[in-house]
């Protein structure tokens, strides 16, 4: 910029950041003194010295660079008054005071910027290597280039070390290298700092006693993100203060806001975060943090699970204030690109094994969002911990309904004996408590693995049996759902005007009892059954309705499986285009959602209707991917017929 200011350029550092910053009356002294004034001749007055300044600089044409501002007042005093110059201010906070012609705000780097850095200092061919560790490596330091930097000379240094050792000691678990400061996983000198601790030490030490607390606390749960009201939770704060505390530490970029009303760490302030905790906070305040963390997804967990199964009295009734149900509660819950309500559950029992109680409600709560995204796999490591610690605990309540969830979980992933005696272990243990609403579940979950098997006829009493035990516990929704859950197996007996009668009536229920899902499934079973009653164009009907409503009501699972049997009615229907054209929505939708046995029948349909449009070569290769999925989903071939899978026989 200095050859469009011809006139001088300025630079002060306002060391806004450090424990003494730049007092703007000397700052403007030693600006009058570099423009040509005499020591003597400085007034003595901040605001003398300040209209001496606009005055001097009036009409000339100067760049002035004010480097670290603290705030907006200590800026302001240094601005000139010509429209002439121009300034060029740089701060932690964002300033929001301060009129700015432009402001830029410097994001980390994107993972191939973060990358080439990386390439850059510890060396291009290793970094291409190992593109997988390289690029979790680089997420790690969160595209801090100075992290990055530090991090790529550490990997110079040891060209023995691999890629993801070191990426396992940046995981935040646990010290890095003990014989230096827990959080210095960066070479220092003996007794400083390393460089990333001293690059975000002085931010930290700009924030008041609560705020260092909450930007502590936040680090112990593992988590992506967190919102207002998680964030006053585990704190302790009235959800107000908790807000503007976030913004105090989003403006000195702490943490970031990729939403309004959503907050985040990026991992390397997480770990100092959590390196600060561990040195601030006495252990029994962060288990009682976790603890009250812990009800709050709860708290939010029971009112989605009201909405989305709608009279089912699993809890008991809501407190008298539940939490609201706020529209990204479903994705923070179960948020597959960052730790969800479960994981972060499992990690909090860690440090508070008691909470299991309030861990297997959770898993129990959570239940019908993992159903509608097919979130399945993701929940097995999660579940299976909450399982143990209860176990562990002899606590059977939580035993019962933990592994509900997870025999749930497993058969759904085709893995059918582990279910089968994760399923009967859970149904002791609810059957001990008079847990009635998860073994009325459980029997229904048992009814899906006979299905899955082809057992049919004892899939069919075991469906009585869950509707028998849903109306002597009370609950419309359980009812419901067994009656829908049995349309598979009537059809599969050949009582396909059961069937039928079934599917009118649920749906009737779900339509009274305003339930989304209930709807979406009563009109999918419909339209299986008009199909195999040969009414193709009643089919492809409901299951567009049901496909519709599924994608509406944020059930991304039942939008599939609707896609899917409007394939096979368009198929039977014989309107091939229409087979095509819908098959392949079929297959995007279920290769989305990683649903392999679903994924298996699309590809089979759309393979079959491509072989009947006389496309052989496209239909081979759609019958190629059909037999990869299947080994994907690990669930049996059907002895007649080798490439279906029984349980979307019916899709």
């Amino acid at each position: 910029m200095r050859d469009h200011y011809p006139d001088g350029q300025l630079y002060a550092n306002l060391r806004g950041t450090s424990a003494d910053p730049a007092d703007p009356a000397a700052v403007l002294a030693g600006f009058l003194q570099a423009l040509g004034l005499h020591e003597r001749d400085v007034p003595d007055g901040p605001h003398e010295r300040a209209a001496l300044f606009r005055t001097t600089v009036a009409d000339r044409r100067i760049l002035l660079v004010l480097d670290d501002a603290r705030d907006t007042a200590q800026a302001e005093a240094l601005l000139p008054g010509s429209a002439t110059c121009a300034v060029l201010v740089t701060a932690r906070a964002t300033l929001d005071g301060l009129q700015a012609a432009c402001r830029v705000r410097l994001e980390p780097l994107a993972v191939p910027d973060a990358l080439a850095v990386l390439g850059e200092v510890a060396g291009r061919q290793r970094i291409a290597a190992d593109p997988g560790q390289a690029r979790a490596l680089a997420e790690r330091c969160g595209g801090l280039p100075l992290a990055l930097r530090l991090a790529g000379a550490r990997l110079a240094a040891r060209p023995s070390w691999s890629l993801s050792d070191f990426v396992r000691l940046l995981d935040g678990s646990h010290p890095a290298f003990p014989a230096l400061p827990p959080f210095s996983v960066f070479p220092a000198p003996a007794g400083s700092q390393d460089g990333v601790t001293a690059c975000i030490r002085p931010s930290y030490d700009l924030l008041d006693a609560e705020e260092a607390r909450l930007f502590r606390l936040l680090a112990l749960p593992r988590r992506g993100a967190t919102d207002i009201a998680g964030a006053a939770a585990l704190a302790g704060l009235p959800p107000a203060r908790a807000g503007q505390c976030l913004e105090r530490l989003t403006g000195l970029g702490l943490l970031e806001s990729p939403r309004p009303g959503v907050y985040r760490q990026y991992p390397l302030l997480r770990m100092f975060a959590a390196e600060r905790s561990r040195e601030d906070d006495r252990p029994e305040e962060q288990a009682v943090a976790l603890t009250r963390f812990l009800d709050h997804l709860l708290a939010e967990a029971r009112a989605v699970h009201a909405a989305e199964r709608p009279g089912h009295r699993v809890f008991g009734p809501l407190p008298p204030e539940p939490c609201p149900g706020r529209p990204d509660s479903r994705r923070r819950l179960v948020d597959p690109e960052h730790d969800g309500a479960l994981a972060v559950a499992a990690q909090i029992l860690e440090a508070v094994p008691s909470a299991v109680a309030v861990a297997a409600d959770l898993a129990l709560a959570v239940e019908p969002l993992l159903e509608g995204s097919y979130l399945w796999a993701e929940s097995l490591e999660p579940l299976r911990r909450i399982l143990r610690t209860a176990r562990d605990q002899g606590h059977l309540r939580a035993a019962g309904r933990a592994g509900h969830v997870l025999g749930s979980a497993l058969a759904h992933l085709g893995r059918l004996d582990e279910a089968d005696r994760t399923l009967d272990a859970a149904e002791h243990a609810a059957r001990a408590v008079g847990d009635d609403a998860v073994h009325t579940g459980i029997l229904n979950r048992r009814a899906h693995v006979c299905q899955y098997r082809a057992q049919w006829h004892q899939a069919d009493v075991l469906h009585r049996e869950a509707v028998t035990a849903a109306e002597a516990y009370g609950s419309d929704w359980a009812c419901r759902n067994a009656r829908a859950s049995s349309v598979n197996t009537l059809l599969s007996l050949s009582r396909p005007d059961e069937a039928a009668e079934v599917s009118r009536t649920t749906l009737a229920s779900a339509v009274d009892a305003g339930d989304r899902g209930g709807q979406a499934y009563a009109l999918y079973n419909l339209g299986v059954t008009a199909r195999h009653q040969g009414r193709t164009d009643e089919a492809v009907d409901r299951h567009r309705q049901g496909a519709e409503l599924g994608a509406r009501s944020g059930s991304p699972t039942m939008e599939a499986m609707n896609l899917v049997s409007e394939t096979a009615a368009q198929l039977a229907g014989n309107r091939l285009p229409d087979a095509v054209e819908c098959g392949e929505r079929a297959v995007e939708a279920t290769r989305r959602l990683r649903w392999h046995a679903a994924e298996v029948r699309a590809l089979r349909l759309l393979g079959t209707a491509l072989a009947a449009t006389g496309d052989r070569e496209r239909a081979r290769v759609s019958l190629d991917r059909a037999a990869d999925a299947l080994t994907l989903s690990g669930l049996p071939r059907h002895p007649r017929d080798p490439l279906l899978p029984p349980d979307v026989a019916s899709l």
